[in-house]
């Protein structure tokens, strides 16, 4: 369905309904045309229903429901119909949510963001249509019953940011439709074995779960195409060979990771089309089993890797690389020898890095003939300098 999806948005973006687009493998970004959006809200019109202070009481008809303060959720009483609803940020009318979980039996999409919740309505399982909960930032939310794992056509679970929570509900191997799935767990062992068998998994982000110290050991995550990993902080050990078929790969403040796998670690034929590399003080080169997706990554972001210090011989072997974005990495003083042969990179930035940017800063740097051929060659942070003195000279 990534794949899929991917599609439909280049689709979308080559008949322009979609400006800003910049395809990063495997991901993307974009922005909607504001005659797009306006179109969408003409034909929601009736079915979708923003509840607010001009707009107290719903219809009949309303199928999906935005709530935007929590002092109006009792003058909107929730019919039998709706398909998702939209909760205000800071709710804590218990009485209002356990009315709303158990009438609403077709709910489809429920957004319950920062709440004030310790827990949830145990009979949120019998919401068998739904496909999206969103529980994100419900810093106060300390478990969540087991019978969400009876929601047999859930794609979605978004537990990201609920800091409290002491452990995954039981039965994970249960959510067969499982797409997407957010975490932030207090508990050291992770499900592996549960999640092994979620053959529809494609997205698996794991933050802020400071006691996890291992994944994926013994287990084999086939249909996965994205994982994130941002602030587990007690995490050293990832089985990549595990998840040789994912797309992107985005890695951020695991300080105690090892990524070089030791020697023998290349991972050949892998799938890797974005990778992010983000604040790994460990980080002193590549990990040479990126090598094994030579044939399909085309973007690669460094960023705040203070102790980096070369980028290795292998480099231009990644013949498909068209963005390379180094960032915040002080110790970084050059390139390999051998960049040119990179002939199909098109976007190269270096901001952050001085000794990088002297030697190839465009037309005047040393080094600047080995990536003449490049497109784009940007500094950010020297844009800005130059922007704030433009403006200091405008106003003397």
């Amino acid at each position: 369905m990534v794949d899929v999806a991917n599609h439909l948005v280049y689709e979308l973006w080559s008949r322009s309904f979609l400006s800003d687009y910049l395809d990063l493998g495997g991901d993307s970004t974009f922005t909607l045309h504001d005659l797009v959006y306006d179109l969408a809200v003409h034909i929601a019109k009736g079915e979708f229903e923003r509840i607010d202070l001009r707009n107290k009481k719903n219809s009949e008809n309303a199928q999906h429901l935005v709530f935007e303060e929590n002092n109006l959720l009792a003058q909107a009483f929730p019919h039998t119909g709706l398909r998702s609803v939209y909760l205000p940020l800071g709710m804590n009318n218990e009485a209002f949510l356990i009315r709303l979980v158990s009438r609403c039996k077709y709910l489809r999409i429920l957004e319950l963001c920062s709440s004030e919740f310790e827990s949830l309505p145990y009979f949120i399982g019998k919401l068998k249509h739904l496909r999206h909960l969103n529980l994100q930032f419900n810093k106060k939310l300390r478990r969540l019953p087991d019978s969400v794992c009876e929601l047999q056509n859930l794609q979605t679970l978004n537990i990201f940011g609920c800091m409290e929570l002491q452990k995954l509900p039981k039965g994970m191997r249960n959510l067969v439709s499982l797409r997407n799935l957010f975490i932030t767990t207090k508990q050291v062992d992770f499900p592996e074995k549960d999640i092994a068998v979620l053959t529809s998994l494609e997205v698996l982000n794991i933050s802020d779960s400071h006691n996890l110290e291992s994944l994926f050991n013994g287990i084999q995550l086939s249909t996965l195409k994205k994982l994130v990993l941002n602030r587990c902080e007690s995490l050293n050990l990832v089985a990549f060979h595990a998840i040789r078929n994912i797309n992107v790969l985005s890695i951020c403040k695991c300080d105690k990771m090892e990524l070089s796998m030791g020697i023998g670690s290349e991972i050949p034929d892998s799938r890797l089309k974005l990778v992010i590399f983000q604040d790994l003080p460990q980080l002193v080169t590549l990990p040479q089993w990126i090598q094994g997706s030579a044939n399909f990554l085309q973007s690669l972001f460094i960023i705040g890797c203070i102790n980096l210090k070369e980028l290795p011989g292998w480099l231009p072997t990644l013949v498909y690389l068209k963005l390379l974005s180094i960032c915040n990495c002080p110790n970084l003083l050059s390139l390999p020898d051998n960049i040119h042969q990179l002939t199909n990179l098109e976007n190269i930035e270096m901001s952050g890095c001085p000794e990088l940017w002297k030697r190839f800063k465009p037309g005047v740097g040393q080094d600047w003939y080995k990536i003449s051929h490049i497109n784009i060659v940007y500094n950010v942070q020297e844009e800005e300098d130059e922007e704030e003195d433009e403006e200091k000279d405008d106003e003397e």
